[in-house]
This record gives C-alpha cells, sequence and structure tokens, in this order.
C-alpha cells in the first residue's frame, strides 16, 4: 500500500506500467536516502577542516606591544 494525495492505493492493482514507474519511485527514494547520508558524512568532513576559532580566552588577550628593538626582519636584523 501506499499513500498519493492523501489516498491508499495498492500497488499490486497498478498496471504493468504504472507498477514500474513505482518501482522507479522506491528506488529514488532510496537514492535519495543514501544520497542525505553522503551529504551528512562530507559536509562533517567539511567542518572538521574549516579554521578553528579563536577560544574566548584568547580574544580577551591584549596585544603585545613589540618594542624597535624586538623587531626582526627576514634575515634577523633589526630594522
Amino acid at each position: 500500500m501506499f499513500k498519493l494525495n492523501e489516498k491508499e492505493y495498492d500497488e499490486t492493482t497498478l498496471s504493468n506500467k504504472g507498477k514500474g514507474i513505482y518501482q522507479k519511485l522506491m528506488r529514488v527514494g532510496e537514492q535519495k536516502s543514501d544520497l542525505d547520508i553522503l551529504a551528512n558524512f562530507w559536509t562533517a568532513q567539511l567542518q572538521t577542516e574549516l579554521p578553528k576559532e579563536e577560544s574566548k580566552e584568547e580574544s580577551k588577550e591584549e596585544p603585545k606591544e613589540v618594542k624597535p628593538e624586538e623587531m626582526k626582519t627576514v634575515n634577523g636584523t633589526a630594522e
């Protein structure tokens, strides 16, 4: 039995063409379920690869003031 437009039908009473269409709809429903599972899996994978957010304590820290003598260039000498 299946329900369509709020009315129940027995799939065994369908014509051969109707039975074929019904079977295709059942396969599409199964494939949709599989795709939902895959989408959820890959969404979770992507979330693990997103940049990490700063913790609340790190974001509250004041920026450290750097003295000119502490600044270094690429070759290690002060600017």
